[in-house]
């Protein structure tokens, strides 16, 4: 890990700079320290909003990149892209995800992962570190030291995910270093657990500071998110009781948007009743083309469609043969017999792409989710099948039946109905960067081959079980600069 130093220059107001590389103490005489600017509640603000910020910026994980460089949003596309049900139409950008060559240590892509959540953890520790041990916090400082914790832990655990194996059997595998609160440092990577133990009390404490906390908008985390972010953990840890509970927390304060609107909301916009998280976007914060919706919107002049190398981000065809007809959802796709007269052949549209994502402004300006109260009702109903609570069935109808006026109350129990939910999850969750992480999670291997697949030849990827390609390598420049990672610590 480098270290991530931030110097403060004091004029009328305190404004923020970039953090720089520096192993020495060099702070001139006319600044103040990291501690002491952490402590003033308006740099403390300035440094959340910077965060936030840079989770909806380009550049941040790998500036030679940027294309698929977009913080959060972007790494949420190589999730999906990266697994089963997402197909790339032709050779066009995302194909090093496709591929899997994105994953080795020489890769801008795995960089870009890295740099990203590494970069928001060192930002948030600036926060804790001023606040985490001040013994006459009031309210606004309890509110900022929350985000700063569910930040830094939001981000441990996606790159936990992303470096190392599942939790569940392979709590001693190596997990990622965990940056300390005062010493930058580079750290050695430990275990999958240690870091699992990170996380949860700072969720655990987050959800506790922020329990009477407003936030100005669903930008910044409340105690919803926390509880999502906590509902999501558990999951992973197979807690399955503080999952459904979690869960069931984190979805009480949203309601669904109705089921015809699934298909044709576009997924852009942040005041969608569903969403809990997310980015709103605007003429001054748009990336234009190095955007999810320049990536995946079909109908837009970006990378993803009709635009530059109709680059469609497609459904995988057994998925899709899955989704019945009565069900609205399978609107957000373009079915590849009967077409769509909205989006017809002739003007370039194929069969099985997607329409889920379209970006109304016509600008690039679509608003970015990170997360919905529809995963909340999957979490909760999988955690309860797992329980073997009779109430599962409950919450998945809640949902699905929301989507699918066909859809009768399911009777399944046990391992079919937990595999019911998982078919929900791909379905409703599509392109919301759950795929791959849910195949490590349940221990499924990845099939592209298989009949029926509609997978291109150049994305003809099989991984079995707990294969190695279920983890990215760690980045050749963090091997060359941290003393406590060698190449023997790498990933295969």
């Amino acid at each position: 890990m480098k270290k991530f130093k931030y110097i403060f220059l004091i004029t009328i107001t305190v404004f923020l700079y970039n953090c720089e590389k520096d192993f020495l103490d060099t702070e001139p005489a006319d600044s103040i320290s990291t501690e002491q600017v952490a402590a003033t509640p308006a740099a403390n603000q300035a440094i959340l909003r910077g965060i936030y910020a840079n989770l909806r910026t380009n550049g941040i994980g790998h500036p030679a990149r940027v294309d698929v460089d977009y913080g959060q949003k972007g790494i949420m596309a190589m999730v999906d892209m990266l697994g089963q049900d997402m197909v790339l139409n032709n050779f066009n950008w995302y194909i090093f995800l496709y591929n899997y060559n994105g994953r080795q240590q020489t890769s801008s892509r795995t960089n870009i992962v890295w740099n990203t959540y590494y970069t928001a953890i060192a930002d948030a520790n600036s926060v804790i570190n001023g606040l985490q041990d001040k013994e006459d916090r009031d309210a606004s400082e309890d509110a900022l030291l929350g985000q700063a914790l569910a930040i830094k832990s939001f981000a441990l655990f996606n790159l936990v995910r992303f470096y190392s194996d599942t939790y569940i059997g392979n709590e001693s595998s190596p997990g990622v270093p965990i940056p300390d609160r005062i010493d930058f440092d580079g750290k050695g990577r430990g275990t999958v657990q240690d870091v699992y133990d990170q996380i949860i009390p700072d969720l655990e404490s987050a959800k506790t500071l922020l329990a009477s906390y407003t936030r100005a908008n669903k930008q910044e985390i409340d105690q919803s998110v926390v509880q999502g972010f906590l509902a999501k953990v558990y999951l992973e840890t197979g807690n399955w009781q503080l999952a459904s509970d979690n869960a069931a927390a984190a979805r009480s304060g949203y309601t669904l948007m109705p089921g015809d609107q699934y298909a044709t909301d576009g997924f852009d916009d942040i005041n969608n009743v569903e969403w809990m998280w997310g980015a709103d976007i605007d003429n001054l914060t748009s990336t234009t083309f190095i955007s999810f919706f320049s990536h995946f919107d079909s109908t837009a002049g970006g990378y993803g469609g009709i635009g530059f190398g109709f680059g469609f981000k497609m459904i995988e065809a057994r998925l899709y043969d899955q989704i019945p007809d009565t069900d609205l959802r399978k609107d957000a796709w373009i079915d590849p017999v009967a077409g769509n007269p909205n989006f017809p052949a002739s003007a370039g549209y194929i069969g099985y792409a997607n329409t889920k994502f379209i970006d109304a402004t016509g600008s690039f300006e679509g608003d970015y989710s990170y997360m919905r109260s529809a995963e909340m009702y999957l979490i909760e109903a999988e955690a309860k099948a797992r329980l073997s609570d009779p109430t599962a069935a409950d919450v998945l109808f809640e949902l699905v039946s929301n989507r699918d006026p066909g859809y009768v109350r399911s009777t399944n129990t046990g391992t079919d109905l937990i595999e019911e939910v998982y078919l929900q999850r791909r379905i409703e969750l599509w392109g919301e960067g759950v795929s791959w992480f849910d195949l490590k999670r349940l221990k499924k291997p990845l099939d592209r081959t298989g009949a029926g697949s509609n997978h291109r030849s150049f994305g003809l990827v099989d991984i079995p079980v707990g294969g190695d390609f279920f983890k990215f390598q760690i980045p050749q420049g963090e091997l060359n600069s941290n003393p406590n990672i060698d190449v023997i610590d790498q990933n295969p």
